[in-house]
């Protein structure tokens, strides 16, 4: 009877599950030009937030934000260099927990709009893309055209979208669309039969109850190349376009269902000398006013913005003056929440004029985050980087090479890279001119002798300096990679050329793979190096000399606070061995680096700041030679334009 009793239990607990699934449904009503959600008309209002960008630890704080906010759902991009770093080698733990941030959104009442790329843009590192798809120098992104490409996109989402397809709202869960592909439109290829592949490769995994859409831009140039009549077509424009004109574009290639803005942008991104990007609140409230009139669902991007921590800014191009302009840590974005999670005037605004259209339950908003001035720290330099290579390049280094090798081509994805070569005899105690034939990507400083000669930023076409060769005959080049172009492009990093020397090539290098984060192992120690190792580099002028600076500081409370540099020019800086990534305040305009709490631990004490200072410390004086935790963020500085001649140290 028992065993009976627990069979018609569960029968009707699976009776009931089929039921729910079954009357679970989001799908388009093209005779009424709407979504319909469980067979009511609905609409979306959404905002943008990047769980790649924000630590696991702030999730709920955000999104309760944003629900509080008069948001019913959250949008995300997936970024595949996060969850395969190695090829075939995934990651879906901690901060790369894609499943449990969307079961997150949805425990708390939220739908989630999912962007799968496999490009994504989002002014990130590559455009999401892994940079080990690189080390095929011939590779063609984002095309039919290359089989290799395609095979790699197959086994990636044959892995990611299993994950989702338990997740889509007729299943269960939160998902009510999916985004094939981004902004193609705006790609050069034009190529439509990428986009059905793509479209077969998502249908395949995902099944046919889901919404699959495109975005482009309000132009129909754009439309024409960045769309499929299978896949739904949405537009994205800003506070300064007129909602019925962009929407006229998007009804010419989508006739019939709801007019959607998948990019709303309340703000804007920031680049490295370039004047910090605003966009006022009223304007942004006023354009919101009128898309939410016309029935249209929208997407705020951003609602939240985050910071582009360690090495993953992507970057853009100039094309008038043929230079990368990378992004800034920071990825504000001027948006409702700040960087670091706090509500602001235009939040409060948003918030009122979508009260004006949709009723939303009232709900107390978070309390903003504590932020603390922890103050000054002390810094010490430890050793410079030339002096620290044999342990930045264990255990993989040096790669030899007859002529020098991209940073993709020696298994290296992110950070420094060091070329070494032996310069001839015949240059011994004269004046030379140095050449890189091909490109440099990004930023080079040059020794000879192990003494830096110079700087030189990554430029189409030769590049050359004069270099003074003494008695010690080597060369050493330490490149930046300062972050790959973000718009769907192959853009290997290092040396991709050759390097001459009074036109003779240099050849046989050592080169040097680099790992900053072999100074945070536990054998690891910031001392400066050996008697034997000082010996060999005995004949070092390291004045201006890339080198690593260390300090400690109590933690009594662990809070967000920001990172302030003064004096500092340019480098990468840790908190605790965590990357908080790039400094460049003597460009501007980011002159502080934000630290949340969860860097901070009052069990580690005392706490670690480590920088990676490339030009110039302010250590000529020990009373100069600090940095300090403030409680107010500074992204908003001074700019400098970026130097083409090159820059002698």
């Amino acid at each position: 009877m028992a065993a009976l009793v627990k069979f018609l239990s569960f029968f009707l607990v699976l009776v009931c599950a089929v039921r729910y699934s079954e009357s679970r449904s989001f799908v388009i009503d093209y005779e009424n030009d709407c979504f319909l959600k469980d067979g009511e008309p609905f609409r979306y209002i959404s905002g943008s937030f990047h769980y790649f960008r924000v630590p696991r630890f702030y999730w709920k704080d955000r999104l309760m934000k944003m629900k509080a906010g008069g948001l019913n759902a959250v949008q995300t991009y997936i970024a595949w260099n996060i969850h395969e770093p190695v090829q075939g080698q995934y990651n879906f733990d901690g901060d790369a927990d894609i499943v449990s941030f969307i079961e997150l959104a949805n425990s708390l009442g939220l739908l989630v709009i999912v962007r799968a790329g496999p490009y994504i843009c989002a002014e990130w590192e590559f455009g999401g893309y892994p940079p080990w798809l690189l080390k095929n120098t011939s590779i063609m992104l984002r095309s039919t055209d290359n089989h290799q490409y395609l095979t790699c996109v197959q086994s990636w989402m044959g892995v990611l979208l299993p994950k989702l397809q338990p997740l889509l709202y007729a299943n269960g869960g939160p998902i009510i669309s999916v985004q094939v592909e981004n902004e193609y439109g705006s790609f050069f290829a034009c190529d439509h039969d990428y986009l059905k592949f793509l479209e077969q490769l998502f249908r395949q995994f995902l099944g046919n109850n889901i919404i699959l859409f495109t975005v482009d831009g309000d132009s129909e140039a754009d439309l024409q190349c960045g769309t499929i009549p299978s896949l739904y077509a949405t537009v994205d424009f800003g506070a300064s376009t007129d909602p019925e004109q962009a929407f006229a574009v998007m009804r010419k290639f989508s006739p019939h269902g709801p007019l959607v803005n998948t990019e709303f942008y309340p703000g804007w991104l920031d680049r490295w000398s370039v004047p910090h990007q605003t966009r006022p609140a009223s304007m942004v409230a006023s354009t919101l006013d009128k898309i939410l009139s016309m029935n249209a669902s929208v997407n705020f991007y951003m609602y939240e913005g985050g910071t582009n921590f360690g090495f993953m800014n992507g970057a853009g191009y100039n094309k008038s003056a043929h230079f990368l302009i990378p992004s800034i840590t920071s990825y504000d974005y001027d948006a409702p929440l700040t960087e670091a999670g706090d509500t602001t005037t235009k939040f409060r605004i948003l918030q009122e004029t979508i009260a004006k259209h949709e009723k939303f339950p009232y709900m107390p908003v978070p309390a903003n985050t504590t932020k603390f001035a922890y103050g000054k720290v002390q810094m010490s330099r430890s050793a410079t980087f030339l002096e620290a290579l044999p342990k930045l390049s264990d255990p993989f280094g040096p790669v030899n090479g007859t002529f020098p090798l991209t940073m993709e081509q020696i298994g290296q994805n992110y950070g420094f890279i060091v070329y070494r070569a032996t310069i001839p005899d015949s240059f011994y105690q004269s004046s030379a001119i140095f050449s890189i034939s091909g490109l440099l990507r990004d930023r080079a400083i040059i020794y000879v002798g192990n003494v830096r000669q110079a700087t030189m930023f990554g430029y189409p076409g030769s590049q050359t300096l004069s270099l003074d060769i003494g008695d010690f005959l080597q060369l050493d080049i330490l490149v930046e990679n300062m972050g790959r172009l973000n718009q769907g492009t192959a853009d290997a990093k290092g040396i991709l050329g050759n390097v001459t020397l009074n036109g003779t090539v240099l050849r046989d290098w050592q080169i040097f793979p680099t790992n900053l984060g072999n100074l945070f192992a536990e054998d690891s120690s910031f001392v400066p190096p050996s008697d034997e190792h000082k010996t060999e580099l005995s004949n070092m002028d390291d004045s201006f000399a890339p080198a690593f600076f260390y300090g400690e500081f109590q933690v009594n409370s662990s809070f967000d606070t920001f990172l302030q540099l003064p004096g500092w020019s340019k480098g990468q800086a840790f908190v605790n061995g965590f990357n908080l990534g790039r400094y460049w305040p003597v460009v501007g305009p980011q002159i502080t680096l934000f630290v949340p709490a969860n860097v901070l631990s009052i069990s580690q004490n005392p706490a670690s700041v480590v920088l990676l200072e490339l030009d110039s410390a302010p250590c000529e004086f020990p009373e100069n030679c600090y940095v300090e935790f403030v409680s107010t963020p500074s992204i908003n500085g001074p700019v400098h334009p970026l130097g083409r001649d090159q820059i002698e140290a």
